[in-house]
């Protein structure tokens, strides 16, 4: 649990990958901004597979951990 401003939304995208945006279409996800550790204990739970309701492969997570990394660099 967090405010609004501590989440960011994960969609799935047709393809298998994942995008982050609160305004993107479709189903999504939220997790902690800035927080690779966040999508690893989402990664560890199926959270993502059940939340979007389809298989998210680790590739599209690295993506994911990459895009918070630099989002968390670039807010400090």
């Amino acid at each position: 649990m967090a405010s609004p401003d501590e989440l960011v939304r994960v969609v799935a995208q047709p393809g298998g990958g994942l995008a982050v945006g609160r305004t993107r279409p479709g189903r999504g996800a939220w997790v902690c901004a800035g927080s690779p550790a966040c999508v690893d204990a989402a990664e560890r739970r199926k959270a993502f597979d059940r939340a979007l309701r389809t298989t998210v492969h680790g590739h599209a997570l690295d993506e994911v951990r990459t895009i918070l990394a630099e989002r968390g660099r670039l807010d400090s």
